[in-house]
């Protein structure tokens, strides 16, 4: 019967619908998301879970075939890097906060998982799971696998990250972990016209991250901050191209963006034939996956 003319459907109307029930994605689980870290991350994650579902339909998309998620966001929480260095507080308190307020609500409205959109922070994800009321997706192991899927046995990998990500060692370990035969290199295993591994890692990817060092602080005004010129996304861009330059020429046959920001600015196409994999990219995806319930919960 229809609703608003008490007439019986025609048959145009339940072709139709039979054509949406077919077409429609079934959700099971709700997505929860630890933003804020910087937040133009988990913007980005949402645009890209958005993206992921919109690729599974055969049509154009209506509002109601997206994904339901959940997302804490917390800026506040202690920069990551610093924290692994030495040279700031721990950021455990406020990514905890994060989970326990994703976990919060009554059903049906909490997460079911949850996604952390900071690479750095995934120093902290064996302690998080520990107390973690709902389970966390790995983004960084969920990157190597699908690097090592995409590259050569042996090959090398390159990974352009903050040194928070490179100290803690987040992809050797997780390479080692999977048992993927990678050689992971980053820009402190590199020179370059008579600089040294820190001093590109410095100049290539924290600043554009982060804005360069006035006295013993950072000035802003990096990808994390939004940038806040053309100017500066530009000249953003061209350290990152010449970053991952460098490491082609040192032989890494894929380069990993590990820094969620970092696509912001370079973009995910492949740079002078080297590609480049985003992790944010992999997380939206596999976020979608266990949403369907097309893989278990992680």
């Amino acid at each position: 019967m229809n609703a608003e003319s008490g007439t019986p459907p025609c048959d145009g109307d339940l072709l139709s619908t039979d054509r949406h029930r077919r077409d429609h994605l079934a959700w099971k689980r709700v997505i929860g998301i630890v933003g804020g870290l910087g937040p133009h991350a988990h913007i980005e994650l949402e645009r890209l879970m958005l993206q992921a579902a919109s690729d599974r339909l055969d049509r154009p998309a209506n509002d109601q075939d997206y994904p339901e998620w959940v997302l804490s966001s917390v800026p506040g929480t202690p920069d990551r890097t610093r924290a692994i260095i030495g040279e700031g507080p721990s950021p455990f308190a406020e990514l905890a906060r994060s989970l326990s307020r994703l976990s919060g609500s009554a059903p049906p409205w909490r997460a079911d998982f949850a996604v952390i959109a900071c690479n750095t922070a995934h120093h902290y994800l064996d302690a998080l799971r520990q107390i973690s009321p709902i389970p966390i997706l790995d983004m960084v192991g969920e990157t190597i696998a699908t690097a090592g899927k995409r590259i050569s046995k042996g090959a090398r990998l390159g990974i352009l990250a903050t040194s928070g990500t490179l100290q803690a060692g987040l992809y050797p370990s997780a390479a080692k972990r999977l048992g993927l035969h990678v050689e992971i290199i980053s820009l402190l295993n590199c020179t370059h016209a008579g600089c040294c591994g820190d001093e590109l890692q410095e100049r290539l990817v924290m600043e554009p991250i982060y804005g360069p060092i006035a006295g013993d602080r950072r000035t802003g005004g990096g990808i994390k901050s939004g940038l806040l010129s053309s100017t500066q996304s530009n000249d953003a861009k061209a350290r990152l191209v010449e970053a991952v330059q460098i490491l082609t020429r040192a032989g890494a046959e894929m380069v990993v963006l590990g820094c969620t920001e970092l696509p912001l600015a370079l973009g995910r196409q492949a740079v002078q034939g080297t590609p480049v994999l985003d992790p944010l990219e992999v997380a939206a995806n596999a976020a979608v996956e266990i949403a369907l319930d097309e893989r278990p919960l992680p």
